[in-house]
Protein backbone atom coordinates (compact mmCIF):
# COMPACT_ATOMS: atom_id res chain seq x y z
CA UNK A 1 0.00 0.00 0.00
CA UNK A 2 0.93 3.97 -0.23
CA UNK A 3 2.18 5.36 2.81
CA UNK A 4 -0.01 8.44 4.22
CA UNK A 5 0.97 11.50 3.70
CA UNK A 6 0.31 14.07 6.00
CA UNK A 7 1.14 17.88 5.79
CA UNK A 8 -0.19 20.78 7.21
CA UNK A 9 -1.45 23.45 4.22
CA UNK A 10 -2.96 26.45 4.03
CA UNK A 11 -7.29 26.78 4.27
CA UNK A 12 -7.61 26.62 0.69
CA UNK A 13 -9.35 23.56 -0.35
CA UNK A 14 -7.71 21.26 -2.58
CA UNK A 15 -9.67 19.70 -5.79
CA UNK A 16 -9.88 15.99 -5.99
CA UNK A 17 -8.58 14.77 -9.60
CA UNK A 18 -10.69 11.85 -8.80
CA UNK A 19 -14.42 13.50 -8.51
CA UNK A 20 -16.24 13.88 -5.86
CA UNK A 21 -15.56 17.31 -5.22
CA UNK A 22 -18.69 17.93 -2.63
CA UNK A 23 -17.71 18.79 0.62
CA UNK A 24 -19.18 17.57 3.98
CA UNK A 25 -18.22 19.36 7.65
CA UNK A 26 -18.13 16.78 10.60
CA UNK A 27 -17.46 18.44 14.34
CA UNK A 28 -16.21 21.58 12.55
CA UNK A 29 -13.72 19.73 10.39
CA UNK A 30 -14.66 20.06 6.16
CA UNK A 31 -13.87 17.19 4.21
CA UNK A 32 -13.64 18.26 -0.01
CA UNK A 33 -15.20 14.65 -0.84
CA UNK A 34 -18.41 13.07 0.14
CA UNK A 35 -16.96 9.62 -2.34
CA UNK A 36 -13.86 9.84 -4.62
CA UNK A 37 -13.61 7.42 -8.36
CA UNK A 38 -9.88 6.27 -8.66
CA UNK A 39 -11.11 5.83 -12.22
CA UNK A 40 -10.18 2.70 -14.05
CA UNK A 41 -6.45 0.75 -13.62
CA UNK A 42 -4.69 -2.54 -14.61
CA UNK A 43 -4.82 -4.92 -12.42
CA UNK A 44 -1.11 -4.13 -10.74
CA UNK A 45 -1.55 -0.54 -10.99
CA UNK A 46 -1.54 1.83 -7.85
CA UNK A 47 -3.85 4.99 -7.89
CA UNK A 48 -3.77 7.98 -5.34
CA UNK A 49 -5.96 10.41 -4.32
CA UNK A 50 -5.76 13.09 -1.80
CA UNK A 51 -8.60 13.54 0.69
CA UNK A 52 -8.66 16.95 2.84
CA UNK A 53 -9.48 17.53 6.12
CA UNK A 54 -9.70 21.60 7.04
CA UNK A 55 -10.54 22.24 10.73
CA UNK A 56 -11.95 25.82 11.77
CA UNK A 57 -13.86 24.22 14.68
CA UNK A 58 -11.74 26.72 16.83
CA UNK A 59 -10.09 24.04 18.62
CA UNK A 60 -7.66 20.62 18.38
CA UNK A 61 -9.38 17.64 16.68
CA UNK A 62 -8.30 14.19 17.17
CA UNK A 63 -8.76 11.81 14.21
CA UNK A 64 -8.62 8.18 14.37
CA UNK A 65 -9.28 6.54 9.95
CA UNK A 66 -10.32 3.31 8.72
CA UNK A 67 -11.13 1.99 5.54
CA UNK A 68 -12.94 -0.74 4.33
CA UNK A 69 -12.45 -2.65 1.13
CA UNK A 70 -10.11 -5.24 0.33
CA UNK A 71 -7.87 -3.15 -2.34
CA UNK A 72 -8.00 0.37 -1.00
CA UNK A 73 -5.44 1.94 1.68
CA UNK A 74 -4.62 4.38 4.10
CA UNK A 75 -2.28 3.44 7.14
CA UNK A 76 -2.92 6.02 9.77
CA UNK A 77 -5.43 5.28 12.40
CA UNK A 78 -4.95 8.35 14.67
CA UNK A 79 -3.79 12.26 13.74
CA UNK A 80 -4.76 15.34 15.32
CA UNK A 81 -5.52 18.01 13.15
CA UNK A 82 -4.29 21.36 14.44
CA UNK A 83 -7.61 24.30 14.20
CA UNK A 84 -6.98 26.33 11.47
CA UNK A 85 -4.88 24.12 9.14
CA UNK A 86 -5.50 21.41 6.57
CA UNK A 87 -4.37 18.02 6.68
CA UNK A 88 -3.78 15.67 3.04
CA UNK A 89 -4.41 12.49 3.49
CA UNK A 90 -3.30 9.96 0.24
CA UNK A 91 -5.65 7.28 0.27
CA UNK A 92 -4.61 4.19 -2.32
CA UNK A 93 -6.67 1.92 -5.03
CA UNK A 94 -4.50 -1.11 -5.78
CA UNK A 95 -6.08 -3.27 -7.68
CA UNK A 96 -5.05 -7.01 -7.63
CA UNK A 97 -7.57 -8.69 -9.84
CA UNK A 98 -10.41 -7.26 -12.39
CA UNK A 99 -13.92 -5.81 -11.63
CA UNK A 100 -15.38 -3.03 -10.13
CA UNK A 101 -14.87 -2.67 -6.79
CA UNK A 102 -16.16 -0.51 -3.79
CA UNK A 103 -15.00 0.79 -0.52
CA UNK A 104 -15.07 3.34 1.92
CA UNK A 105 -13.03 5.34 4.42
CA UNK A 106 -14.43 6.47 8.29
CA UNK A 107 -13.21 9.43 9.90
CA UNK A 108 -13.61 9.72 13.85
CA UNK A 109 -13.90 13.10 14.17
CA UNK A 110 -13.87 13.82 18.33
CA UNK A 111 -17.72 12.51 19.07
CA UNK A 112 -18.63 12.25 15.23
CA UNK A 113 -18.01 10.45 12.02
CA UNK A 114 -17.57 11.09 8.46
CA UNK A 115 -17.86 8.50 5.83
CA UNK A 116 -16.42 9.23 2.67
CA UNK A 117 -16.91 6.36 -0.06
CA UNK A 118 -14.14 5.40 -2.54
CA UNK A 119 -14.58 3.49 -5.95
CA UNK A 120 -12.63 2.08 -8.39
CA UNK A 121 -12.01 -0.04 -11.67
CA UNK A 122 -9.70 -2.58 -12.67
CA UNK A 123 -9.04 -4.20 -15.97
CA UNK A 124 -6.81 -7.88 -16.31
CA UNK A 125 -3.99 -8.59 -18.73
CA UNK A 126 -4.81 -7.78 -22.14
CA UNK A 127 -8.51 -5.51 -21.70
CA UNK A 128 -8.97 -1.82 -22.16
CA UNK A 129 -9.53 0.54 -19.40
CA UNK A 130 -10.52 3.24 -21.27
CA UNK A 131 -7.47 4.81 -21.03
CA UNK A 132 -3.45 4.14 -19.06
CA UNK A 133 -0.60 2.66 -20.26
CA UNK A 134 -2.28 -0.33 -22.43
CA UNK A 135 -3.16 2.06 -25.50
CA UNK A 136 -3.86 5.16 -26.13
CA UNK A 137 -2.06 8.54 -24.58
CA UNK A 138 -1.52 8.44 -21.29
CA UNK A 139 -0.10 11.51 -18.78
CA UNK A 140 2.32 10.59 -16.32
CA UNK A 141 4.10 13.04 -13.96
CA UNK A 142 6.88 12.12 -11.64
CA UNK A 143 5.40 13.67 -8.31
CA UNK A 144 1.93 14.00 -6.89
CA UNK A 145 2.73 17.00 -5.06
CA UNK A 146 4.82 20.33 -4.96
CA UNK A 147 6.27 22.04 -1.54
CA UNK A 148 8.02 24.55 -1.00
CA UNK A 149 8.21 25.06 2.72
CA UNK A 150 8.82 28.53 4.46
CA UNK A 151 10.02 30.47 2.17
CA UNK A 152 10.97 34.97 3.33
CA UNK A 153 8.83 37.06 1.57
CA UNK A 154 9.56 38.01 -1.85
CA UNK A 155 12.20 35.21 -1.97
CA UNK A 156 11.55 32.84 -5.09
CA UNK A 157 12.47 29.33 -5.04
CA UNK A 158 12.30 27.14 -8.06
CA UNK A 159 10.98 23.49 -8.42
CA UNK A 160 10.64 21.10 -11.33
CA UNK A 161 8.06 18.89 -12.61
CA UNK A 162 8.25 15.99 -15.35
CA UNK A 163 5.37 15.75 -17.91
CA UNK A 164 5.71 12.32 -19.69
CA UNK A 165 3.63 10.51 -21.85
CA UNK A 166 3.39 6.53 -20.72
CA UNK A 167 0.85 5.48 -23.54
CA UNK A 168 1.32 4.16 -26.89
CA UNK A 169 -0.25 7.02 -29.01
CA UNK A 170 0.86 11.08 -29.21
CA UNK A 171 -0.71 13.31 -26.14
CA UNK A 172 -1.33 16.51 -26.73
CA UNK A 173 -1.70 18.77 -23.37
CA UNK A 174 -3.67 21.66 -24.17
CA UNK A 175 -3.22 23.86 -21.14
CA UNK A 176 -1.09 24.29 -18.06
CA UNK A 177 -2.08 26.42 -15.08
CA UNK A 178 -1.73 27.33 -11.45
CA UNK A 179 -4.31 28.58 -9.44
CA UNK A 180 -2.59 31.17 -6.98
CA UNK A 181 -0.08 33.60 -9.07
CA UNK A 182 2.72 33.39 -6.05
CA UNK A 183 3.33 30.43 -8.66
CA UNK A 184 4.48 31.03 -12.04
CA UNK A 185 4.45 28.35 -14.23
CA UNK A 186 7.76 28.10 -16.92
CA UNK A 187 9.74 25.50 -18.66
CA UNK A 188 9.64 23.83 -21.84
CA UNK A 189 5.97 22.53 -21.87
CA UNK A 190 4.06 25.34 -22.88
CA UNK A 191 0.51 24.83 -24.54
CA UNK A 192 -0.24 23.42 -26.80
CA UNK A 193 2.30 20.61 -26.78
CA UNK A 194 2.13 17.74 -28.57
CA UNK A 195 4.28 14.27 -27.17
CA UNK A 196 4.97 11.29 -28.86
CA UNK A 197 5.33 7.92 -26.91
CA UNK A 198 7.58 7.81 -24.36
CA UNK A 199 8.48 11.65 -24.45
CA UNK A 200 8.51 14.16 -21.71
CA UNK A 201 8.70 18.01 -20.99
CA UNK A 202 9.19 20.05 -18.14
CA UNK A 203 7.29 22.18 -15.89
CA UNK A 204 9.16 24.79 -13.65
CA UNK A 205 7.40 25.95 -11.14
CA UNK A 206 8.23 29.62 -9.07
CA UNK A 207 6.79 30.05 -5.42
CA UNK A 208 7.14 34.21 -4.75
CA UNK A 209 5.59 34.59 -1.31
CA UNK A 210 4.17 38.08 -0.59
CA UNK A 211 2.34 37.91 2.09
CA UNK A 212 2.84 36.18 5.32
CA UNK A 213 0.35 32.88 5.31
CA UNK A 214 -0.05 29.46 4.24
CA UNK A 215 -0.52 28.69 0.44
CA UNK A 216 -2.34 26.35 -1.17
CA UNK A 217 -3.63 25.89 -4.33
CA UNK A 218 -3.27 22.99 -8.16
CA UNK A 219 -0.76 23.07 -10.98
CA UNK A 220 -3.67 21.84 -13.42
CA UNK A 221 -2.86 20.58 -16.39
CA UNK A 222 -5.25 19.60 -19.09
CA UNK A 223 -4.40 17.15 -22.13
CA UNK A 224 -6.41 14.79 -24.68
CA UNK A 225 -5.46 11.24 -21.60
CA UNK A 226 -8.94 9.76 -22.10
CA UNK A 227 -8.51 8.48 -19.15
CA UNK A 228 -7.75 11.16 -16.77
CA UNK A 229 -8.08 14.61 -18.93
CA UNK A 230 -7.59 16.83 -16.29
CA UNK A 231 -3.98 16.53 -14.05
CA UNK A 232 -3.96 18.03 -10.85
CA UNK A 233 -0.98 18.38 -8.30
CA UNK A 234 -0.70 20.05 -4.90
CA UNK A 235 1.18 23.55 -4.81
CA UNK A 236 2.23 24.45 -1.36
CA UNK A 237 4.08 27.16 0.58
CA UNK A 238 4.21 29.60 3.39
CA UNK A 239 5.30 33.22 3.26
CA UNK A 240 7.47 34.53 6.81
CA UNK A 241 9.21 36.92 7.59
CA UNK A 242 12.42 35.52 9.74
CA UNK A 243 13.84 39.08 10.77
CA UNK A 244 12.91 39.85 14.74
CA UNK A 245 14.31 43.55 14.03
CA UNK A 246 14.78 43.46 10.32
CA UNK A 247 17.62 46.22 10.51
CA UNK A 248 21.23 45.98 12.20
CA UNK A 249 21.60 47.15 15.97
CA UNK A 250 24.75 48.63 17.18
CA UNK A 251 26.04 47.10 20.99
CA UNK A 252 29.15 49.14 22.16
CA UNK A 253 31.10 47.62 25.27
CA UNK A 254 33.72 50.09 26.46
CA UNK A 255 35.12 48.28 29.40
CA UNK A 256 33.55 50.34 31.88
CA UNK A 257 30.54 50.84 34.01
CA UNK A 258 28.88 52.85 31.27
CA UNK A 259 28.97 52.28 27.45
CA UNK A 260 28.14 55.79 27.02
CA UNK A 261 31.33 57.17 28.80
CA UNK A 262 35.12 56.11 29.95
CA UNK A 263 35.87 58.44 32.61
CA UNK A 264 38.74 57.05 34.34
CA UNK A 265 41.97 57.19 31.96
CA UNK A 266 45.19 57.82 34.04
CA UNK A 267 48.00 59.08 32.46
CA UNK A 268 51.52 58.90 34.77
CA UNK A 269 54.19 61.42 33.75
CA UNK A 270 52.74 60.82 30.26
CA UNK A 271 52.12 57.32 30.40
CA UNK A 272 49.67 55.79 27.69
CA UNK A 273 46.80 54.56 28.79
CA UNK A 274 44.44 52.60 26.54
CA UNK A 275 41.05 51.26 26.27
CA UNK A 276 39.37 48.36 24.06
CA UNK A 277 36.26 49.38 22.69
CA UNK A 278 34.15 46.30 21.09
CA UNK A 279 30.72 47.26 18.46
CA UNK A 280 28.87 44.44 18.14
CA UNK A 281 25.77 43.50 16.11
CA UNK A 282 22.73 42.42 18.17
CA UNK A 283 20.47 42.81 14.79
CA UNK A 284 19.39 40.54 12.42
CA UNK A 285 20.78 42.67 9.25
CA UNK A 286 24.59 43.94 8.43
CA UNK A 287 25.67 46.63 10.81
CA UNK A 288 27.90 49.05 8.30
CA UNK A 289 29.99 51.23 10.54
CA UNK A 290 31.16 54.07 7.96
CA UNK A 291 33.11 55.63 10.30
CA UNK A 292 35.37 56.35 13.82
CA UNK A 293 36.64 59.37 15.30
CA UNK A 294 38.02 61.04 18.23
CA UNK A 295 37.61 64.80 18.70
CA UNK A 296 39.58 66.51 21.71
CA UNK A 297 39.18 69.69 23.46
CA UNK A 298 41.92 71.66 21.79
CA UNK A 299 41.15 74.89 24.08
CA UNK A 300 41.81 73.96 27.73
CA UNK A 301 43.30 70.12 27.42
CA UNK A 302 46.21 68.96 29.30
CA UNK A 303 46.13 65.37 27.60
CA UNK A 304 45.37 63.93 24.11
CA UNK A 305 42.51 61.16 23.70
CA UNK A 306 43.93 59.24 20.16
CA UNK A 307 42.22 55.93 17.95
CA UNK A 308 44.25 53.25 16.61
CA UNK A 309 43.38 49.72 15.03
CA UNK A 310 40.69 51.22 13.10
CA UNK A 311 40.61 51.82 9.15
CA UNK A 312 37.72 52.65 6.54
CA UNK A 313 34.69 50.90 6.78
CA UNK A 314 33.94 47.88 8.55
CA UNK A 315 30.59 45.40 8.12
CA UNK A 316 29.47 43.88 11.20
CA UNK A 317 27.58 40.26 10.59
CA UNK A 318 24.39 39.98 13.09
CA UNK A 319 26.27 38.25 16.12
CA UNK A 320 29.62 39.65 15.04
CA UNK A 321 32.00 42.15 16.28
CA UNK A 322 34.66 44.50 15.90
CA UNK A 323 36.76 45.92 17.94
CA UNK A 324 39.89 49.29 18.51
CA UNK A 325 41.45 50.77 20.89
CA UNK A 326 41.19 54.63 22.05
CA UNK A 327 44.32 55.70 24.06
CA UNK A 328 44.83 58.35 26.48
CA UNK A 329 48.22 60.24 27.11
CA UNK A 330 48.64 62.83 29.31
CA UNK A 331 51.14 66.30 29.23
CA UNK A 332 54.09 65.04 31.12
CA UNK A 333 54.52 68.35 33.02
CA UNK A 334 51.12 68.89 34.07
CA UNK A 335 48.51 67.56 37.12
CA UNK A 336 44.95 68.32 35.67
CA UNK A 337 42.00 66.64 34.36
CA UNK A 338 40.57 66.72 30.82
CA UNK A 339 36.88 66.70 31.13
CA UNK A 340 34.27 66.05 28.43
CA UNK A 341 31.59 68.28 27.26
CA UNK A 342 29.47 66.70 24.87
CA UNK A 343 27.69 69.17 24.11
CA UNK A 344 30.12 71.21 22.53
CA UNK A 345 31.91 68.06 20.67
CA UNK A 346 34.83 68.05 23.40
CA UNK A 347 36.81 64.74 24.50
CA UNK A 348 34.10 62.54 22.87
CA UNK A 349 34.49 59.46 20.19
CA UNK A 350 31.95 59.29 17.37
CA UNK A 351 30.80 55.62 15.72
CA UNK A 352 28.89 56.35 12.74
CA UNK A 353 26.87 53.34 11.21
CA UNK A 354 23.74 52.51 9.40
CA UNK A 355 22.29 51.83 13.19
CA UNK A 356 18.58 53.17 12.49
CA UNK A 357 18.33 54.23 15.88
CA UNK A 358 22.23 55.46 16.82
CA UNK A 359 23.47 56.27 13.87
CA UNK A 360 26.09 58.61 15.68
CA UNK A 361 26.80 56.49 18.63
CA UNK A 362 28.72 59.20 21.18
CA UNK A 363 31.10 57.71 24.40
CA UNK A 364 32.06 60.73 26.80
CA UNK A 365 35.83 60.62 27.04
CA UNK A 366 37.46 61.59 30.27
CA UNK A 367 41.07 61.17 31.35
CA UNK A 368 44.00 62.34 34.53
CA UNK A 369 47.34 63.47 33.88
CA UNK A 370 49.70 63.24 36.87
CA UNK A 371 52.92 64.60 37.35
CA UNK A 372 55.05 63.18 39.52
CA UNK A 373 58.52 63.54 38.67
Amino acid sequence: MIPLLLGCIGLQPIPQAGGGSTNQTVNGVTLNATSIDFGELDVGDIGEEALVLTNTSGKLVHATASVSGEFFGVNSTGLDLENETETVLTLSYEPTEAGEHAGAIELTLGKETATVELLGRAAGEGEDTGGGSTSGAELSTDQPSLAFGKLDLYASAMKQLVVTNTGTEALTVSAASSGDTAFVLGGNLTPPRTLDPGEYRVIEVTFTPTAQKSYSTNLVIESDDPGSPTTRIALTGEGIDSCDVCSPLIEVDTGSSSDYAITDFFSIDGADDGRTITVGNDGDEDLVVSDVSVENDIIATCGTFSLSGWTGSKTVAPGKTTSFKVTYRGDANSTCVDLSIKDLDNNVLHIISNDPVEDDYVIELQGSSLDIF
